[in-house]
């Protein structure tokens, strides 16, 4: 006789996954027989035969369980528009090196010119505080490499005075979001603190973006406050906390050149809010991906690989890291990091190197370009972070107001992308981020003969016939398939009502002793 076949029915989410165990009594050990995601629409079922080492007396011990995968195959969006905002409970806008279009707005030749590349990063903020409202957005981040010139020590005054000009200008625009009210943070990349020599409290970045500047600021924001910087003065690493979508949520920001003191620091300020969910903003931390959808990046020196070891995999409540410096696209979704397994998001978004041609800048008539000439704008792109809390799923878009465009795939000079990179849902390891299921049903159909069996090659059609069958009785059945590898895999059970005497249909109906469980 053929092995029994289990059948289970239930309700699952479509980015869960449902698995059917079974004890095996010689392996003393759950064995998966099958598993499924879950159906999109309708019930989800999962079958499997049941062979002899999992019988135990007349038994058999099933376990079903519902598993988050985490897995990065959810189909994105509307590529020429942001989500619907009823679509999602909060956002965060995530743009970097805006340092072109700081240094332009001071360096250009003419104040026409100049007014170009300062609309380029103000039509950012601009955009921010009109839409702050309507897209729910909760916090902003500004990954650093504000300005250019701020590599290096300046070799003399008038470089010097380039610098300060590139702070006044960012200074100035990022104040449109102190005005408004709205929780950020901005982090120091290398061109902002001379590649990491540049620290402490007289740094020129706590000239601008000191945390005077924040505390001030933090009074206005609702649902959200300044923590603090690391050391007194000196706000090239800081943290900030904010409440949106029922959640709460820790950011910490480290600015290029990590040391081990500031990554022990980040670490502490995670390990202090392990029920907050944690985000990092680090200047450098991956390289740009090689694949056309922008997936699977490494990580980028001096920072990226040592911020994972000491900060992310020790702390279950990270689940996102926003980064810039490298000129591209990264994204990782890793599904088990750390001894824990918590879920966490990667995203590289630099567009710096990204360019816009003169003519639809309008620079042909101001500056005198060529029309096809190139320059770099593409800081003028920034990320749009959508959160749907109940399904712990963000949703990614990418966008200029100064171009009113959706997606920079087009002007990445090096053609590296399809524009899945651009436009994305995700999971994310919320603390909100839960899997459940339902069971409907759980049957172990016992067959009592063989109908008959069929030899055929892969792909073609199989058949028996069974015959003697009753007049108006309910015949179940079910098809075992195996292969010359060993393979073994059955069918649902299925059944049916023969004809009645005079030909007509037979009954169905709660009467029959099948029909509980075949009616679903």
């Amino acid at each position: 006789m053929d092995a029994p076949v289990l059948r289970w029915e239930g309700t699952i989410d479509p980015e869960r996954l449902a698995s059917l165990r079974v004890w095996n009594t010689k392996a003393k050990a759950w064995d998966l027989l099958t598993s499924a995601r879950g159906a999109a629409e309708g019930k989800t079922v999962l079958t499997a035969v049941v062979d002899g080492d999992y019988v135990d007396k007349q038994q058999v011990h099933v376990m079903v369980t519902g598993e988050d995968p985490f897995a990065d195959d959810i189909e994105p969006g509307d590529p020429n528009g942001f989500a619907d905002p009823a679509s999602y409970d909060f956002s965060i806008v995530h743009y970097t090196d805006t340092q072109y279009l700081s240094e332009g707005a001071v360096e250009q030749e003419s104040a026409e010119e100049r007014a170009v590349w300062e609309s380029a990063y103000g039509k950012v903020m601009d955009w921010i505080k009109a839409n702050k409202d309507q897209r729910k957005i909760s916090y902003v981040a500004h990954t650093g490499d504000i300005i250019e010139n701020n590599i290096r020590k300046p070799a003399d005054e008038a470089t010097q005075q380039e610098v300060v000009g590139e702070f006044e200008v960012s200074s100035k625009l990022q104040r449109v979001l102190d005005d408004a009210d709205i929780p950020n943070g901005v982090i120091a990349g290398n061109h902002d603190n001379q590649s990491g020599t540049e620290d402490g409290p007289d740094a020129i970045y706590n000239k601008y973006y000191g945390p005077s500047r924040y505390q001030d600021a933090s009074q206005g924001w609702q649902h959200a406050k300044y923590g603090g910087p690391w050391k007194d003065g000196d706000n090239q690493n800081h943290y900030d906390l904010f409440s949106a979508g029922g959640l709460d949520f820790v950011v910490v920001g480290l600015s290029y050149g990590v040391t081990r003191d500031e990554a022990e620091w980040a670490d502490s300020i995670f390990k202090k809010f392990p029920n907050r969910n944690g985000i990092l903003l680090s200047h450098d931390y991956l390289v740009p991906s090689t694949n056309p959808d922008g997936r699977g990046a490494g990580f980028s020196a001096p920072d990226g690989s040592m911020l994972y070891k000491t900060v992310v995999e020790k702390n279950p409540n990270v689940f996102l890291i926003l980064a810039g410096h490298e000129h591209g696209v990264g994204t990782n979704v890793k599904p088990k990091v750390g001894q824990v397994g918590n879920g966490v998001v990667e995203l590289l978004a630099d567009y710096q190197f990204y360019t816009v041609s003169a003519d639809r800048l309008g620079l042909t008539q101001v500056g005198g370009y060529n029309p096809e000439d190139q320059l770099q704008f593409g800081a003028s792109f920034f990320r749009l972070l959508q959160f749907n809390v109940k399904r712990a799923e963000l949703s990614v878009d990418t966008y200029s107001p100064l171009l009113n465009d959706f997606g920079a795939t087009e002007f990445d000079p090096l053609r590296r992308y399809n524009g899945r990179e651009d436009n994305l849902v995700l999971p994310v390891d919320l603390t909100s981020r839960t899997t459940s299921f339902q069971t409907d049903s759980l049957a172990l159909y016992e067959p009592t003969r063989i109908i008959g069996k069929s030899k055929v090659a892969s792909g073609q059609v199989a058949s028996v016939t069974w015959d003697r069958l009753k007049d108006d009785t309910a015949y179940a059945w079910f098809v075992t398939a195996r292969s010359a590898g060993g393979g073994v895999t059955a069918s649902e059970p299925s059944v049916f009502v023969t004809k009645d005497e005079h030909g007509r249909p037979g009954k169905w109906g709660p009467d029959s002793s099948m029909y509980h469980w075949f009616n679903h």
